[in-house]
């Protein structure tokens, strides 16, 4: 019997083993009773079928102020926080960019709880960390610093890239360089020596890779769109990767 039968008469003996059993009455209620579950789905839920997220127009207007591509805010904003505006951590950060009140109060804003406040919070915040890195970095790896900087602090980058350096990585070069002596920050043999101590650096440097891979799929789907007058036209910062050109 070919597999594919199989598998159908397999999934088949299945539901019929399970339909309205414990489990399938458990997976029932978790996935479609639960309102919270549904609230948050419904909340992430694109209003028009070429949107990539209910907050596009607002993204796209603060990512040309400040010089972003607007897919990459849009992605960081999904690590952060789902795209839920109620969204806050064990540290404090609240909002869609999960930004701390502190430093949003320092902005110039002071309710984050608010999507169009949060936004325009966490892109003016990306600008100021991007320019703790030197221009003359290449405009990709300038990000991933960047990035990084604003999940775990632009300290710890620069003490990666000390560090990259000592090991004879590139510095300049966030991966397969940097990253790699971000990681060996979380060792006690070389945080102790590190100007800003401990890092938890796993964290950064999955964060860009997500982010990176999140981008590189809306681009993806959303290549047909022209880019915008003035702004950055697909690269994080600049260039445009063409199709299939992952970052």
């Amino acid at each position: 019997m070919p597999l594919f039968f199989r598998a159908f008469r397999a999934l088949n003996e299945f539901l019929d083993r399970e339909y309205r059993g414990l489990l399938y009455n458990i997976i029932y209620a978790k996935y479609f009773k639960d309102p919270r579950r549904i609230a948050r789905h419904r909340s992430e839920r694109a209003k028009e079928l070429r949107a990539l997220s209910p907050y596009d127009d607002t993204v796209k207007q603060y990512a040309a102020r400040y010089d972003f591509d607007w897919r990459l805010i849009l992605a960081m904003m999904y690590q952060e926080s789902r795209f839920n505006p109620g969204a806050s951590s064990f540290a404090g950060a609240r909002g869609l960019m999960q930004v701390l009140p502190g430093t949003a109060g320092e902005m110039g804003f002071d309710n984050l709880y608010d999507p169009e406040e949060s936004i325009h919070a966490g892109v003016k915040y990306l600008a100021w960390v991007r320019e703790r890195f030197e221009p003359e970095l290449s405009v990709r790896d300038r990000m991933w610093f960047t990035l990084a900087a604003y999940n775990a602090g632009s300290g710890h980058v620069r003490d990666a890239r000390r560090l990259a350096r000592q090991q004879g990585w590139n510095p300049n070069v966030w991966f397969g360089n940097v990253e790699r002596a971000m990681l060996l920050l979380s060792r006690p043999q070389y945080a102790q020596a590190a100007r800003h101590g401990y890092c938890r650096c796993g964290e950064p440097v999955r964060y860009v890779r997500d982010v990176r891979s999140r981008y590189n799929a809306y681009v993806a789907m959303n290549l047909e769109e022209k880019a915008e007058p003035g702004g950055p036209e697909s690269d994080p910062g600049g260039e445009s990767p063409r199709p299939g050109d992952e970052i």
